[in-house]
């Protein structure tokens, strides 16, 4: 019998058992749109008032959870200690919490936020491309490969302040295939000032990109 990830006990769904699913569905946010721009809550898929008069390439972005313990702490051991076992119970919170707007015909095509060749050869995988194949293969979808974007390495953005985030990340994607036309969804682990999906969903645009949407597992209000 399976041992659940948090408390040992016998596993009941995806590696948690039935009361520590529970536990971490409380982690649910609420009011789950948060605004492209400046990642505050908004009460539908929009931009928010404050933001309105200034144009943002990403159409909708949402976040499933709160980034809290212990969800915190799962996220951390699979990203930052390889425990790639916590992979199927991360990607079923994510999926038990999908965003509304994600409805048949939106997208096109599923895209990893993209690590720098030094940072995948450091962790030795991606984690936002799992919970990404996970994703695309739950709603039938394409995973675009990883290496159709390239990113140049950076400080890590959870070492910054939030004015430094967005310097930090400029000019770091490059587009490496012909993605014209093309109706994305972005999907990250964590969002937090949203500078960094920003960042990506305007490069993306720059070369033609239609619509893009980006889904993370937590933020951190």
């Amino acid at each position: 019998m399976p041992r659940c990830l948090l408390c040992h006990c016998n596993a009941h769904k995806s590696g948690l058992c039935q009361d520590c699913w529970a536990d971490l569905c409380t982690l649910q946010r609420n009011n789950t749109q948060l605004c492209p721009r400046c990642t505050s809550s908004v009460s539908c898929a929009t931009i928010c008032e404050r933001c309105q008069l200034k144009r943002h390439p990403v159409t909708a972005l949402y976040a499933s959870y709160c980034y809290q313990a212990p969800l915190q702490q799962l996220l951390r051991a699979f990203k930052h200690k390889g425990q790639l076992a916590i992979l199927d119970t991360l990607a079923a919170l994510m999926l038990a919490r999908p965003p509304t707007w994600l409805q048949q015909g939106i997208v096109d095509g599923v895209l990893a936020m993209p690590l720098s060749r030094t940072r995948l050869f450091e962790r030795g995988f991606n984690q936002s491309h799992m919970l990404a194949a996970q994703v695309a293969q739950q709603y039938g979808l394409p995973l675009l490969p990883m290496h159709c974007i390239q990113r140049s390495h950076r400080p890590p953005q959870s070492t910054l302040k939030s004015k430094q985030r967005h310097k930090n990340v400029r000019g770091v994607f490059q587009v490496r295939q012909d993605l014209k036309n093309r109706s994305l969804l972005i999907i990250d682990d964590v969002v937090t000032t949203g500078a960094t999906i920003s960042e990506l969903a305007q490069t993306l645009k720059n070369c033609g990109v239609a619509q893009i949407y980006a889904w993370t597992l937590a933020h951190p209000k």
